[in-house]
């Protein structure tokens, strides 16, 4: 797994996504705290969601028929001093509950958490999207994985372009 190298913690802003609009959200389910006991949820992540369990957790790449859901939970400032999405994280233990949109088809999101896949850098995404597709799938971790074909399993993710974060630092 190559992680897009990024400032601080995964940041999501919700370009044109359905969820707000007809109420598809998410916002009843706990973090699983065997996926989350020692790595943080951050903001962008695409999870699982167990609706019997109430609770968010990674995919299961062996599972069919999932339900996904895009994590972009209110932020929190942890200290005055450093205010910024990207300081933003949840915990397992946190005493509120995440907020997720289910996905649809057309929904249009700019994230900076991302698994490079098949692809060395940023810049070879960026140069791959001017002459081909390039797709993305859920990943085992929360990130979307990047690579040159569809995925055969779960949501078809299509990155449109290149672009930054409200920070300035690069998305898609």
């Amino acid at each position: 797994m190559a992680k897009m190298t990024i400032d601080g913690y995964g940041q999501v802003e919700l370009n044109n996504v359905a969820f707000r609009r007809d109420g598809r959200i998410e916002a009843q389910c706990a973090l699983s705290t065997v996926d989350f006991a020692d790595k943080p949820a951050e903001n962008g992540m695409i999870l699982r969601v167990k609706k019997n369990k109430r609770e968010l957790c990674f995919a299961d790449a062996s599972a069919a028929n999932q339900l996904y859901a895009l994590l972009y939970s209110s932020e929190h400032m942890y200290d005055e001093r450093n205010p910024g999405l990207k300081n933003f994280k949840m915990e397992a233990t946190d005493d509120f509950y995440p907020r997720a949109g289910y996905l649809d088809k057309g929904d249009l999101w700019t994230t900076n958490l991302i698994d490079l896949g098949t692809y060395a850098s940023y810049a070879a995404v960026k140069a791959a999207l001017t002459n081909a597709d390039v797709y993305g799938s859920v990943g085992t971790q929360g990130m979307v994985t990047l690579a040159s074909s569809a995925p055969s399993v779960g949501p078809v993710i299509q990155v449109v372009k290149a672009t930054t974060m409200p920070n300035g630092k690069d998305a898609f």
